[in-house]
């Protein structure tokens, strides 16, 4: 079975999920959300066939994986549609296709299992990911429910929405109580960003350089053992902990090494800051090339920074690129919610350039990267509302005067 044909063979459960929408996800995590849950159904003969599938995953045989997970879907298995709905998610064995991804979470999570938690999760980072309207308090939903069923990851998102106000209200209190639960159940990422808070005192908060350093201190060796052990984000973390100097005397020679690392275990994260890297630096044509292969493999991945940054070249006509392929980059990034993208992208329809002049479509794209805590965002739309209110003040001045005529 090829890729393609695998989506048109999806079982027929996920014509219930499409009916749900985001409605029925709203519904879900609210506190109304159905008391009759699926139990998981035990049977020998499946679990030996999802190990099969999970241990052809990991020899790299994806589609023969998607294969008997797929068919397993058919069936209702919970386990095999949270490792479906990763496939589709990842595009392991099947092309990447976030909608789909979504739909087969939402049945999965009707399961009372032992991925649950975890595909409550999963289901909070696809909606981080969406740009509608309700994503980022359906992304915090989903979040609490992951914790509620004991999936304790769920502690760093829920640090980063309180901490930037994203679904919510800031309340630092709760992101701190959450970035401390997270160091304590072991995700060193998420500790070292509460290192950078109390480091700085970002958000008005007392410095505490101490505090920081016993919270530093313990993030950097969970991460070091962690990339030692193949972990592609700790790896990318520590790349940019040696990169900016945190911590630390800045190491630019073992960020790189760092930041090669993750990119060679497939980090978008980490091929986007490696390139980024390169291009700050004093570029020669082999490392213009090597910083241009990265950016290019991340926007790929529909890295959201990758495809901003990558649209920004354009933009520049840096190394020779076109700006006019700079458009279709940044949809691609708007589309997977990066609000630089969508900056940008107003920018261009405020001045009609490589698209048709849409001041509607501009303030549209400035509101969405201001709700996420963008300041490009926000610098934009605040430009465009005062133009809205000049023109306003020349067209009533205008009329006044003309009534002022026609009276005399």
């Amino acid at each position: 079975m090829t890729r393609t044909d695998k989506k048109s063979f999806l079982w027929k459960g996920l014509l219930l999920g499409a009916v749900f929408g985001v409605a029925g996800v709203v519904a879900l995590t609210s506190e109304t959300m159905p008391v009759k849950i699926k139990s998981e159904r035990i049977d020998p003969t499946i679990e030996e066939m999802i190990k099969q599938a999970r241990g052809l995953q990991k020899v790299g045989r994806w589609e023969a994986a998607a294969d008997i997970l797929t068919q397993l879907a058919n069936d209702g298995h919970p386990v095999a549609l949270f490792h479906l709905g990763r496939a589709y998610k990842n595009g392991w064995g099947v092309n990447t296709d976030l909608e789909q991804s979504r739909l087969i979470f939402m049945e999965a999570v009707r399961y009372s299992f032992a991925y649950r938690g975890e595909t409550a999760y999963e289901l909070g980072r696809l909606f981080q990911r969406s740009s509608g309207e309700k994503c980022a308090e359906i992304a915090l939903q989903w979040f609490m429910k992951a914790l509620d069923w004991d999936y304790p990851k769920a502690h760093v998102q829920l640090a980063k929405h309180h901490e930037r106000g994203i679904g919510t209200e800031r309340d630092l209190t709760a992101a701190f109580y959450h970035y401390e639960q997270a160091a304590i159940a072991g995700y060193p990422s998420s500790t070292i960003n509460y290192a950078r808070i109390l480091l700085t005192g970002r958000y008005g908060v007392t410095p505490d350089p101490e505090r920081a350093r016993f919270w530093a201190e313990r993030a950097i060796a969970g991460l070091e053992q962690k990339a030692r052990d193949g972990s592609a984000s700790s790896a990318k973390t520590l790349g940019r902990i040696y990169r900016d100097g945190e911590f630390m005397a800045m190491d630019r020679s073992r960020a790189r090494d760092w930041f090669l690392r993750s990119a060679n275990l497939g980090d978008a994260g980490a091929m986007h800051d490696l390139a980024q890297m390169l291009i700050s630096a004093s570029l020669d044509e082999k490392s213009a090339e090597e910083a241009l292969k990265w950016l290019r493999l991340a926007a790929t991945a529909e890295h959201g920074g990758a495809l901003t940054a990558l649209a920004r070249l354009h933009l520049k006509q840096s190394f020779d690129l076109e700006p006019e392929s700079a458009v279709e980059l940044l949809e691609r990034g708007v589309a997977v919610g990066h609000p630089g993208a969508m900056e940008e992208l107003g920018r261009l329809f405020a001045r009609g350039k490589y698209v048709p002049q849409d001041r509607t479509k501009a303030l549209e794209l400035a509101r969405k990267g201001t709700d996420r805590g963008h300041q490009g965002s926000a610098s934009l739309l605040q430009d465009l509302l005062q133009e809205d209110e000049a023109n306003l003040t020349v067209i009533e001045k205008s009329t006044s005067q003309k009534s002022a005529k026609k009276e005399g």
